[in-house]
């Protein structure tokens, strides 16, 4: 431990998923507990330290809570990290390793307080043999719960696993799905309605008018009780989904194990479920009636992106209020960037939409003096190129470096050990061991090859803003008279993110790849 912040300590908590979080499944009582573990030993926990996470245990660079305490204990804000229990830090016991040797490197101890934790060779071997039993049990459990619904599905029944589909319930001794009328009727209904001319929007508006309750009703519960509601993506996939002409397809989606989403699988792998299995309930020539108009209307919509109204921030702009994306959305005679929070089931957010033309100009005006001056970008590429890769890239690289090195020395030494080794020694379990070993070296150059890829990322930024440096050079001359696809070639490359709310520039921001100065201090020429 440190001599500065010595007795400091950062807490940490994390459950896999928020329904655990909404259930009590102990982040309160990991942290009540490491609270008092910090009493016992005189610690004291500064609440600006405390980190409480909803995310799998599986993921290292993915956990802003994990990445800010890694940042402080780096800093040496924080003289001791203590966790509740080691698979509450991580699950894979490499990314546990890379954790454990980065805090150690910056003079942090690592406490857990169900599990103890040294250094000695036994406590390593402990460490990483409980690390890979909770990764193993993790792709058992799933596993297991794979090859079952896999096996009934190949039998011809409807799994019992998950929500049920919105419009059906299931026989579970049958193995089939039934209607159930009162969610069926709305199905019908909203067919009935795209088939009548409506839009996905439209179709929204009129089920919450009438105040339908949705797919999501006693299933998703909101903190601050609102009450949920419909949303485009519920209707989307209700007019999307062939089980409802009678068409029941299993294993047709996979999970991407993030936030709850999931993606199509290969064709090849769906599997068709016997007839009856899924009753119908709209008529196939219905079904394929909306497709078309579907199909039809997103070409359309394409095509009006994209030609007709173009929008020179489109996919940039986040709204001020909630965080999410804001849409472009054409409003009778003029272009406006609205929040898509009024398509969620929660409802809108309250953010005021933002007049397209205004926040265009504006963001070209701060982004234009930068153009004119390529030596601010080449001024950027030289400070990031000196700056090298991220901070928490870097420590993790040299954290997982130095691991490497110490399993290369000790196989080294086991495989020396079972050479040299008589007819009267162990030499199984000497071959386990050299295999674990292995196995670890194998995981751990892995992880370094995607630290590699991720540095390498911000690598490719700098060559883009070389490539930028070039692309001033040619509109330097003729600025004013740019095209739009040139303004969005420039936008591209040096804006993240526009955060707005309302017509009022004064709440604007931009984030971007070269730092503007503030309004009224001109740029330097070099």
């Amino acid at each position: 431990m440190t001599a500065n912040n010595a007795t400091t300590a950062a807490v940490y908590v994390r459950v896999s998923t928020a329904r655990q979080e909404e259930e009590g499944t102990s982040l309160g009582s990991q942290e009540a507990a490491c609270r008092a573990h910090c009493d016992a030993k005189g610690w004291k926990v500064s609440e600006g330290h405390v980190y409480r996470e909803v995310y799998s245990g599986a993921e290292l660079w993915d956990r802003p809570k994990l990445s800010a305490m890694r940042a402080a204990s780096r800093e040496k804000a924080v003289g001791v990290i203590v966790c509740y229990a080691i698979d509450r830090l991580s699950r894979d016991p490499v990314h546990l390793g890379v954790i454990v040797s980065e805090a150690d490197h910056a003079g942090t101890a690592v406490e857990f307080v169900t599990e103890p934790l040294d250094d000695s060779p036994e406590g390593q071997l402990i460490r990483f043999v409980r690390g890979y039993a909770a990764r193993v049990e993790r792709e058992k459990a799933r596993e297991r719960t794979l090859r079952g619904k896999h096996s009934r599905i190949m039998s011809g029944k409807v799994h019992n696993y998950g929500h049920e589909l919105y419009g059906y319930r299931r026989d579970k001794e049958r193995g089939v799905r039934d209607l159930y009328e009162p969610e069926a009727a709305v199905v019908r209904r909203i067919f009935r309605w795209v088939v009548e001319g409506g839009s996905i929007k439209a179709v929204v508006r009129r089920l919450n008018g009438d105040g339908v309750p949705p797919p999501s009703a006693g299933k998703m519960v909101y903190k601050d009780g609102r009450t949920p509601r419909w949303g485009n993506g519920a209707v989307h996939r209700i007019l999307r989904e062939p089980a409802y002409k009678g068409e029941g397809i299993a294993w047709r989606r996979q999970s991407t194990g993030k936030n709850g989403g999931s993606i199509v699988r290969p064709e090849a792998e769906w599997v068709k479920m016997p007839e009856g299995t899924t009753p119908a309930v709209i008529a196939p020539e219905t079904f394929a009636a909306v497709q078309t108009r579907m199909d039809a209307a997103s070409v359309a919509a394409a095509a009006t992106r994209n030609t007709a109204r173009p929008y020179l921030l489109r996919g940039l702009m986040v709204c001020g209020v909630c965080g999410r994306a804001m849409r472009s959305c054409p409003e009778k005679d003029r272009r406006v960037y609205r929040c898509a929070s009024r398509e969620t089931p929660a409802g809108a957010c309250g953010g005021r939409r933002v007049p397209a033309e205004a926040v265009e100009a504006w963001l070209w005006s701060e982004i234009e003096p930068i153009l004119e001056n390529p030596g601010i970008i080449a001024a950027e590429v030289a400070r990031q190129r000196e700056a090298g890769p991220e901070p928490t890239l870097a420590a993790d690289r040299e954290a997982a470096d130095r691991l490497l090195t110490k399993l290369d020395r000790q196989q080294e030494r086991n495989v020396r050990r079972l050479a040299e080794a008589g007819d009267d020694f162990p030499v199984d379990l000497l071959e386990r061991e050299i295999a674990r070993v292995e196995g670890e070296r194998k995981s751990l150059r892995a992880t370094l090859t995607d630290i590699d890829a991720r540095v390498a990322s911000r690598e490719a930024t700098v060559v883009r803003l070389d490539d930028l440096q070039a692309y001033c050079a040619t509109v330097r001359a003729n600025l004013k008279a740019v095209d739009f696809t040139g303004k969005r070639e420039a936008v591209e490359a040096l804006v993240e993110r526009v955060i707005a709310n309302g017509g009022d520039p004064i709440g604007w921001k931009m984030l971007g790849s070269i730092p503007c100065p503030p309004a009224g201090i001109p740029y330097s020429i070099s």
